[in-house]
């Protein structure tokens, strides 16, 4: 092994060697028969001698340590509620999902199931007021609804309102139309343009 490298590698040796080592300060140097070196904290043999190692350097700065953790009702903040400002940011993508726009219901017993959302989680104390046929009903948060609707042109918007029942965004509104099959259409036996009995 290179001489250098040995210099070069004994004080980072003494720099890693386990603190165990450390209080002893016994380092022993052994080199085999093919003259590969190591370092050992175990006496290789009764008449081995440890190496004498140069002391640690210790450098001295003027860095002050850093401050002592504040207590820890310091370090908790108030946290306070998002404004309306970022309450309209945050929902700007509310919206009626659910029907949609000019969307026709059939057969389905004059019921519709209108929904509405947001990619954003609903915060608690937030609330929704629904507008069906100009008619306002309150309803949850994040959700839906299914009414019970006659034949016909319907719309529906929603408003989502803070806490205060301050508007936060209104959707857009949606029209749909309800339609049922008249049970005078086909009649069986009819035919078209003849008169009943």
């Amino acid at each position: 092994m290179n001489k250098g490298l040995i210099r070069t590698l004994l004080p980072l040796l003494a720099l890693v060697l386990p603190l165990s080592a450390l209080p002893e300060g016994e380092i022993f140097r052994v080199v085999d028969k093919d003259g590969n070196v190591t370092f050992t904290d175990q006496r290789p043999s009764a008449d081995a001698q440890p190496m004498v190692l140069p002391p640690l350097s210790v450098i001295q700065t003027d860095v002050q340590p850093a401050s002592p953790t504040p207590p820890a009702e310091a370090a908790v903040e108030e946290v306070k509620p998002p404004t309306t400002r970022e309450l309209r940011r945050m929902y700007s993508d509310f919206r009626i999902t659910q029907p949609r726009q000019e969307e026709t219901f059939w057969g389905t017993g004059n019921t519709v199931v209108v929904a509405w959302g947001s990619a954003q989680p609903m915060l608690p104390e937030l609330s929704v007021k629904l507008y069906v046929n100009g008619q306002a009903q309150d309803v949850a948060g994040n959700g839906s609804v299914t009414l019970t609707l006659d034949r016909g042109e319907h719309t529906v918007y929603a408003e989502l309102l803070d806490a205060r029942n301050r508007r936060i965004v209104t959707t857009d509104t949606i029209t749909f139309f309800v339609k049922q099959h008249s049970a005078n259409f086909n009649r069986p036996g009819a035919a078209p343009g003849s008169s009943g009995p």
